[in-house]
This record gives structure tokens, C-alpha cells and sequence, in this order.
């Protein structure tokens, strides 16, 4: 038996589960929060707000505040400062999990057994399963050894207190580390590195997944690390293929000494492998060139949604009709939805495995302030169209918590809500109370790629207060150098679709309140030099999520430094600061 039978298997199991609860999710709800309860009713935080008494969701809601992370950070201190048990929830501390800090500084959180089991069987396996039926049914084809590139890394760090702390998608890999090499082409030593910033992985692990001729599927926590993937592909095929050919890593490629001579010998001289790909990379790569040198290519994994829609569409362009499992909807938080399709950007909800409440995002509201205590809805008043801002509580001590994502219903599935992920609340651009959504920033950004018939290799926004009144600012690094006139006409497009996409934007920029926004053409690889700049500072690669709004200083001054464009007053200013 193959791993793959073993994770269809598993992930028939999890499928189950999900198919049974979701008949009836109110009373999977009840059954799970009794049980959390139940679980940390003897713990400091349980003691605290009184678990004992809470009999009923209406007990909870009443004795239990809404919480954010500085409710728990004193908590998670003590844990890993003084090896304190039965803070947060009782029971051990089997580890850590950290957010990807992409506001702020990042978040650690404790993981108990039964999240992590959740984790395990419903991250790693239902992909699977979904997958092999896919395959079966729709393909009728049966579902190849499963062998491919896993473009992540799995490093983490230990904490004072002895424990492991890793990203939320990085768990069920880390616990089938024995097995890796079995489905994975690029060694253990490469997904897990000592030095992780000491190494080029993008050459590396396409090094080791070109020699491999029978590559099956495709996968990464984040699909951005696909498409970077098959960016540097198209970059450095010759030089990829001169290596195959001759048997060597290039000499320029960083890597350590050890790792060098030990892949060294694994690399042998593949004159007929390098050929071969070399014949289909000189066609060019205007069609798919994943299927053209991979043909037993059946399916691609990596967590999508509404906010990352753009760079599925460009790594569309290198796998084709290559069918893309979105891996789920799940954070440090826990795992929260589950796509039981393939080609999907929403999942259906899991209320065996937290328990939800949502608080309903009211698009009409104009002031900009918020109930510091607002009212929450259960998963069965829940309304298709409608956008809901998900709170959590799990079995890993957290309760009532806010995670500020901003989900929206797209349908049901039995009896419970499918939602997709379409935003952080603090991400949003909000420079003059419009309230443009990272989602709608995304869209516009893929149409004025589209219009100017110039693709992007990364964009991110900038909210501008150089000029009265305020603007935006995108920042964009184009595949294609782009003239002054033709950014002057980028500006126009940008102005359009922002009008088009977001009545208020319209409204304030003919009530004076918005102005023409700006564009700054970056340098080329700016952006693969910030994601180095990430790596160089130990923050793990699968953590490294597109810059869409540009909201500390840090990042300020790296994309500002990189900018080509030689006039505008948002660079004035900054050159400004400079001094």
C-alpha cells in the first residue's frame, strides 16, 4: 500500500465526518463548545470566567467577552517563559503555532492534541481523498504514485520552553517527516534545512523535481510559491538544463558546503532529461509548460481564495487545466473550512471542529467606528451574499476569539454555510473612509495588468498622504518596462476600475475627498529581493505572503528604495524622510 491509499483512506474518514455534521451543524455546535468547555472548565481562564456554569451557547455568550490576542498574550508568556500548564485550556502544550505576522508582530499560539488531530487528518488527508475522487470520477483515470515538488519550507523554532513552534500549514507535513521522501522529490534536508537562509530553494527544489520525469502533482501552503516557482523557471531554464545535462549545481548558486556534496552525488550527468526539457522550454512558455514536461501531471494543492485569485490566474498559465485543490480555509486559529471539490475558492465550514460566531460586516455603515461589543450570529442564521466577520473558539484556549478575517457565504452545503476567505480587516485601504477591500485592491491590480497588456510580477498599494486630499498609490513591478506615457495610462486605468469596483471610491473622487492615484514602477525582482530580505531575517518561506497594502515603515523603505520612477511627490516626500 502506498501512502496515498493510506491518505485517501484517512481523508474518506474526515469526509465523512464533515458530510454527517454539516446535516445537522447546530447540534455538532452544541456538542462541540460542551465539550471545550467541559475540557478547560478547570483551567485559569475557565476559573476565571466561570466554565463551571455555562451550560448553553447563551451561558457562553453571557459569561464569555469577545477576545483578541492581547487577552491571551500574557497567558502564552507564562507558558513558554515558565513551563506553566492549564492556562489557557488543560492538558499539555504539545506545541506552538505562529501566524505569518503579516500585520504586526506575529502571534504564537498553543496547540492541543485534539486541534492537532483535526489538523492532521482534515489538512493533510481530505486533499487527498478529494483529489482521487476527483480523478475517478470526473478524469476516470486512477490516481497515480504521488510524487512531486513540495514547494515550501518546514523549519521552525524551539521555544523556551522546549516546544517546537511552527506555521499552522506546516504541521501535517512535520508529522509525516519518516515518509517525506516517499512523495516528495526534494530530500528531507532540503524541506527541513539547519540554514534555510543559506540556500537558493528555488533552484534547488525545481533542480530536484526536473530530474523527475514522473512528477504527479504539485504543491505548496501558499500558492504564490507555485507561481514564483515557474517565475524563476522561465528565468533560468538554461542554466537549469546545462546542470542537468553536465551533473553539477552550478558554482553560483549559494548553498552550504555540506549540502553541496551531498547533493553532488545524487546529481548524475542527464544529457537525455536535460533534452528533453530544454526541446519544450525553446517553444517558449505562452502555453502551459507544467503538462509539456511533467505528463503525468494530474493535480495541483495549495491554499487559495478570494484574496489570491490574481495569482491563481497566473500560475493558470503554467499548469493549464491542471485541477487546483484549494488546501482550506485554516490559521494558527485552527482549521475552519474544508473544500470538498476541486477548483474551488470557498470550503464548507467544520462545526465538529470549532466553534463558530460571526458578526455581520454592514457595507452601508458610514462612520468609521465599531461596537467594541457587537452582536454575533451562529452558523444557522448565516445568509448566503452576506459578509461576516468569523470568531473562533477552539480546543487549544482561545474563546470568543477575533481573528479579523472577513469571510463571505457563497452557498451551502447539507445545512452549513460554504465561505471564502475575502479579506483581513486590518488590511483594508481605508484612506478616506471608502473601505476597499484587499479583494477589490487585487482586482483592479488584475485588470490594469489586463488593459495595459503588461503582466505584473508583484504589486502592492500605499495609502498617500503626500497630496490634499489623499490617494493611492500602487506600486508595481511590471514584467515589461513601461514608458512614461504608459504609466500616465496606467494611472487613468487604475482610476476606472478603482471607480468601478468601489461605489465610495466613485462618490469621494467627485466629492474632492480622493485623488487621482499614483503609480511607482519598481526595479525589476524587487520583489523576489524582499522576499530574500525575509529569508535573510528567518522568517520561514511558506510564511511569506504578498505585500498587499504597505502598512509599517519596514516595508515602506524597502519598496520605496526600489522605485524607478523618477518624479512624484509620494517620493519626494519619502527621499525626504530619508534626510
Amino acid at each position: 500500500m502506498q501512502l496515498s491509499d493510506f491518505g485517501v483512506f484517512l481523508g474518506d474518514l474526515s469526509l465523512w465526518e464533515i458530510n454527517h455534521h454539516t446535516k445537522d451543524p447546530m447540534k455538532a455546535q452544541r456538542k462541540t463548545l460542551q465539550r471545550i468547555i467541559n475540557k478547560s472548565k478547570n483551567c485559569e481562564y475557565g476559573k476565571k470566567y466561570n466554565f463551571k456554569d455555562i451550560h448553553s451557547i447563551d451561558d457562553f455568550r453571557a459569561k464569555v467577552p469577545l477576545t483578541t490576542y492581547a487577552d491571551y498574550e500574557e497567558y502564552v508568556d507564562r507558558m513558554i517563559k515558565n513551563k506553566e500548564k492549564n492556562l489557557m485550556y488543560t492538558g499539555m502544550n504539545v506545541r506552538y503555532c505562529s501566524s505569518s505576522g503579516s500585520v504586526g508582530k506575529p502571534k504564537i499560539l498553543p496547540k492541543s492534541v485534539i486541534d492537532l488531530w483535526n489538523m492532521q487528518c482534515i489538512g493533510f488527508s481530505c486533499s487527498v481523498a478529494t483529489a482521487y475522487h476527483y480523478l475517478k470520477d470526473v478524469k476516470g483515470i486512477k490516481m497515480p504514485p504521488q510524487k512531486g515538488p513540495l514547494v515550501l519550507i518546514l523549519t521552525g523554532h524551539k521555544l523556551e520552553d522546549g516546544k517546537q513552534c511552527n506555521g499552522a500549514g506546516q504541521v501535517p507535513l512535520l508529522y509525516l517527516k519518516p515518509l517525506l521522501s516517499t512523495f516528495s522529490t526534494s530530500p528531507v534536508s532540503l524541506l527541513i534545512p539547519e540554514h534555510e537562509e543559506l540556500l537558493d530553494t528555488s533552484y534547488l527544489q525545481l533542480r530536484f523535481a526536473l530530474e523527475e520525469r514522473n512528477v504527479s502533482y504539485l504543491e505548496s501552503i501558499v500558492v504564490t510559491l507555485l507561481t514564483t516557482m515557474f517565475d524563476y523557471l522561465e528565468e533560468n531554464w538554461e542554466m537549469l538544463c546545462d546542470d542537468i545535462e553536465k551533473g553539477i549545481i552550478n558554482p553560483n548558486i549559494k548553498i552550504t558546503p555540506e549540502l553541496r556534496k551531498e547533493y553532488s552525488k545524487k546529481f548524475k550527468p542527464n544529457p537525455k532529461r536535460a533534452a528533453e526539457l530544454r526541446k519544450e522550454f525553446e517553444k517558449g512558455f505562452d502555453t502551459p509548460i507544467a503538462p509539456r514536461i511533467w505528463p503525468k501531471l494530474t493535480w495541483a494543492h495549495g491554499m487559495v481564495g478570494s484574496n489570491l485569485k490574481v495569482y491563481v490566474e497566473k500560475l493558470r498559465k503554467s499548469i493549464g487545466d491542471i485541477p487546483l485543490h484549494n488546501m482550506g480555509y485554516a490559521a494558527a486559529e485552527g482549521f475552519f473550512a474544508m473544500p470538498t471539490e476541486l477548483d474551488v475558492h470557498d470550503g464548507v465550514l467544520l462545526p465538529h471542529c470549532i466553534f463558530f460566531e460571526f458578526i455581520p460586516i454592514d457595507d452601508d455603515v458610514e462612520n468609521g467606528s465599531e461596537d467594541e461589543n457587537p452582536k454575533t450570529l451562529l452558523i444557522d442564521e448565516l445568509e448566503v451574499g452576506k459578509k461576516y466577520e468569523i470568531v473562533v473558539t477552539n480546543f487549544s484556549g482561545l474563546y470568543r476569539y477575533r481573528i479579523e478575517d472577513v469571510v463571505q457565504v457563497t452557498k451551502m452545503y447539507n445545512n452549513t454555510p460554504r465561505i471564502e476567505l475575502l479579506y483581513r480587516k486590518n488590511l483594508d485601504m481605508n484612506v478616506a473612509n471608502e473601505k476597499t477591500t484587499t479583494q477589490m485592491c487585487d482586482h483592479v491590480a488584475r485588470a490594469t495588468s489586463k488593459r495595459i497588456g503588461n503582466e505584473f510580477t508583484g504589486f502592492s498599494y500605499y495609502p498617500d498622504f503626500s497630496t490634499k486630499p489623499p490617494r493611492y498609490c500602487m506600486l508595481v513591478e511590471p514584467k515589461n518596462p513601461v514608458s512614461e506615457e504608459e504609466r500616465q495610462k496606467m494611472i487613468d486605468i487604475l482610476d476606472e476600475e478603482f471607480s468601478e469596483v468601489n461605489e465610495k471610491f466613485a462618490k469621494y473622487r467627485r466629492w474632492g475627498m480622493l485623488n487621482r492615484p499614483e503609480i511607482l514602477v519598481l526595479k525589476p525582482k524587487t520583489y523576489w529581493d524582499y522576499r530574500e530580505s525575509l529569508r535573510n531575517k528567518g522568517v520561514v518561506l511558506n510564511q511569506i505572503k504578498p505585500v498587499t497594502v504597505i502598512n509599517s515603515e519596514e516595508r515602506k523603505n524597502f519598496f520605496f528604495s526600489h522605485v524607478e520612477t523618477e518624479e512624484s511627490s509620494t517620493l519626494d516626500e519619502w527621499k525626504a524622510e530619508q534626510k
